[in-house]
């Protein structure tokens, strides 16, 4: 019998049943009917004490697991008729859905059954069910987020992938858009889109990023391409998770030296991946209000003596993989080193760009011995396409006439605005731009931009190409017809009331001391 694949999910969300002709139909009916009247059953199941009656050729041809279980000999389960399977109790509540799945073919999928769904589907290789679940989760990543549930997905999806030997470095990468490990389908697709969107839309994981694993937490505080308003907030969220993590251990042990001597070790090692020399001077008189700071003063007060260092003195030489990324700024979106801007759909013009400017700090340091320089940048995004006129290539042979060209691409351009009276000017820096869209009626980041560019006076522009889906932007906006940016139910228009989004940032770099090897990349949360 052929598996129907299909589901009904909240929100609206259900995934397509392959046509069957009426003889299946027929048949599917029967089965359905033999389920739920408990007819010719010939084993039992009992989770969590409650009883199921079951088909063993369900079962078997439902599961890999079952079937090895009931089919192989050499397995004391296969000669009973009532098996007791062992399950948490999240996996007790919807076992019986999941059984049904079996004789049905059809589920329901809503956040709140999602994961205990997907773990028996994975624990008993229901492979046809895990690629529901995991296209479900695709398409509600952003609903996760808001629920406090993502940061659960993604270590779950990492606990089911991990290598054999696993070290400090492991924990870096997973972090990275490198594909660091061999992750096969369909899990690499869920983790890349839980990995993205935490990195890139942290003020939306605020309700999950307690449950961070510390070693997975200290991974992702070693990335530059963390989307947070600056360093300060960052460490308000790891400060809120130290603060978590002694409540928990307080639950496990009375003994407060213990208690003192443990959460001291874990602040001392989480807190080093802060960067404090990116915490302007002003911000530090607020730490030192923090309860955290209060209780570990001497650590503290060295990182942040060494910090002001950076702020005071010009210390330009340092090449140490440590002080790389301790002085290399993060995707900061406050105003200092760049702004964000909006664009309706009613004023994109055929071919025409639409042009914005931007103000940044020109220094990376907030040194008062510095004059405070800004740079003045102009953004244009030609979001339908590039339109090249007519034209006359003149050759050693004689004219030749080059047609009208249309490119399909949306681009981007940087200009580093100077004036005639400034002279030579240089700017070495990191472009990042931030592209936002749309998940069931959640904007987020679902773009990330960034490359490295030496900008001077003979030098002044950089163009970016592909940075959006060009179908999927140029479209009629209307509610039912939004083209998708992929599969993932993700697009860039809510509506036509819901304009584009972007955030363009700008930071300065010094070679020596801040990290360069970026590069250029075009990085997406589910694509």
């Amino acid at each position: 019998m052929r598996r129907r694949m299909s589901a009904e999910c909240e929100m609206d969300h259900s995934y397509a049943m392959p046509n069957v002709n009426d003889n299946s139909n027929a048949l599917l009916k029967k089965v359905q009917n033999v389920y739920a009247n408990k007819l010719l059953n010939d084993i039992t199941l009992v989770v969590g004490g409650i009883s199921y009656p079951a088909h063993r050729f369900m079962l078997c041809i439902s599961s890999d697991v079952f079937e090895t279980m009931l089919m192989n000999s050499t397995w004391s389960d296969s000669h009973q008729e009532v098996i007791e399977l062992q399950e948490v109790p999240q996996c007790i509540e919807v076992f019986p859905v999941f059984l049904q799945y079996f004789y049905t073919g059809v589920i329901t999928l809503e956040q709140s059954n999602i994961m205990p769904l997907l773990v028996l589907a994975d624990k008993y290789n229901v492979k046809d069910l895990t690629v529901l679940c995991v296209e479900y989760m695709c398409e509600h990543i952003a609903d996760a987020a808001e629920r406090g549930q993502l940061v659960t997905w993604f270590q779950y999806v990492l606990s089911l992938n991990q290598p054999t030997t696993i070290n400090a470095l492991y924990y870096c990468k997973i972090w990275q858009d490198t594909e660091c490990m061999d992750i096969k389908p369909p899990w690499n697709k869920l983790l890349k889109a839980c990995r993205n969107y935490i990195k890139w839309n942290l003020d939306s994981c605020i309700k999950c990023f307690n449950t961070f694993q510390c070693d997975i937490l200290v991974g992702l505080l070693k990335q530059s391409d963390l989307v947070v308003h600056d360093e300060m907030q960052l460490f308000g969220c790891v400060a809120s998770w130290l603060n978590y993590q002694s409540a928990e251990k307080l639950l496990e042990c009375n003994d407060s030296n213990t208690i003192e001597e443990y959460m001291s070790s874990l602040t001392e090692h989480v807190m080093s991946f802060i960067r404090y020399p990116m915490i302007l001077p002003r911000q530090m008189a607020q730490l030192l209000m923090v309860p955290i700071v209060k209780q570990n003063k001497d650590f503290f007060v060295d990182k942040m003596a060494a910090a002001m260092e950076y702020n005071l003195v010009k210390m330009e030489k340092v090449s140490d993989t440590e002080h790389l990324l301790e002085c290399t700024p993060r995707l900061y979106t406050c105003e200092r080193w760049g702004n964000s801007f909006r664009i309706r759909a009613t004023t994109i013009r055929n071919y025409q760009p639409i042009k914005r400017e931007i103000v940044t700090c020109s220094n990376l340091f907030d040194r008062e011995s510095e004059l405070n320089e800004e740079s003045n940048w102009q953004i244009e995004m030609y979001l339908s396409g590039m339109r090249f006129g007519k034209a006359m290539l003149m050759t050693w042979r004689g004219s030749i006439e080059v047609p009208e060209v249309i490119v399909k691409t949306v681009r981007a351009t940087i200009k580093l605005k100077i004036r005639p009276e400034d002279g030579r000017i240089s700017r070495h820096v990191r472009v990042a731009i931030l592209v936002y869209a749309v998940q069931n009626k959640i904007v987020h980041v679902v773009t990330v931009v960034q490359k490295v560019v030496l900008f001077d006076t003979n030098q002044n522009l950089v163009t970016i190409d592909d940075l959006m889906v060009y179908d999927a932007v140029n479209q009629p906006i209307h509610n039912e017809d939004l083209i998708p940016i992929n599969d993932t139910n993700v697009s860039y228009f809510l509506s036509d009331r819901i304009p584009l989004k972007f955030h363009v940032i700008i930071t300065p770099i010094i070679p020596g001391l801040t990290d360069t090897h970026t590069g250029t990349r075009i990085q997406h949360v589910h694509i």
